[in-house]
């Protein structure tokens, strides 16, 4: 979701992390931590800083006078903790609320008191690092959801000389071309089906991990 206003709950060192980019990327965010050491090692770097027990339904309604689109609960040691903080914000109304689960078990119990979406930031990293080992070929591999991601490639021999058009890769291999550069370093963003793939061109694609990897297997 595209969220304007944030809040963070728990300032560990994924917590801070996701606070100062978020604010960075022009999201108003409310960071909170009940450790004042924390809160004060964020305070120049997002909008509000607050210190407060997440438990504390009371402490959290009186942050939360704003309407906020999304929080992230970032509280990777204690599960009740977490499952607190997410009823708290959603009897205050918090448009999605995000959590953080280190285990199958967590998740479970955290999805059945209807928190939007669980991650978990060990997991994800150790998937992205195991999907840039197995594309070794590929220039860039950028997961954008669930089983789906984004590739830069070098034009592989058999699409040298066809238009995009001729190659359909919609049809044939269900996925993308979002861009162009040529070996000249010109970028064509949404090329036309007319578009011929020349030597040195590099792609950019998008599609499910699965047809990338076909699409590799292929090049």
């Amino acid at each position: 979701m595209s969220a304007k206003r944030c809040i963070v709950l728990g300032l560990g060192e994924f917590g801070r992390t996701i606070a100062v980019e978020l604010c960075r990327a022009g999201v108003e965010v409310l960071a909170i931590d009940r450790t004042e050491k924390r809160v004060n090692g964020v305070r120049d770097d997002v909008t509000v800083a607050a210190i407060a027990d997440v438990r504390d339904a009371e402490a959290l309604k009186e942050l939360l006078s704003t309407k906020f689109d999304l929080a992230i609960i970032a509280i990777g040691g204690s599960l009740e903790s977490s499952i607190l903080a997410a009823m708290h914000l959603k009897a205050a109304g918090v448009a999605e609320v995000w959590a953080e689960a280190g285990d199958s078990a967590r998740e479970e119990v955290l999805r059945r008191i209807g928190v939007d979406r669980i991650f978990s930031p060990e997991r994800d990293l150790a998937r992205r690092l195991a999907q840039r080992i197995a594309r070794q070929d590929l220039a860039e591999f950028i997961p954008i959801a669930d089983g789906h991601g984004v590739v830069e490639m070098p034009a592989p021999g058999w699409m040298i000389g066809k238009t995009l058009l001729q190659l359909d890769l919609r049809k044939e291999m269900h996925v993308a071309v979002i861009s162009v550069r040529s070996a000249a370093g010109t970028v064509t963003v949404v090329p036309h089906a007319g578009h011929e793939i020349k030597e040195g061109d590099t792609l950019v694609l998008v599609g499910s991990d699965e047809d990338l990897l076909h699409l590799r297997e292929r090049s």
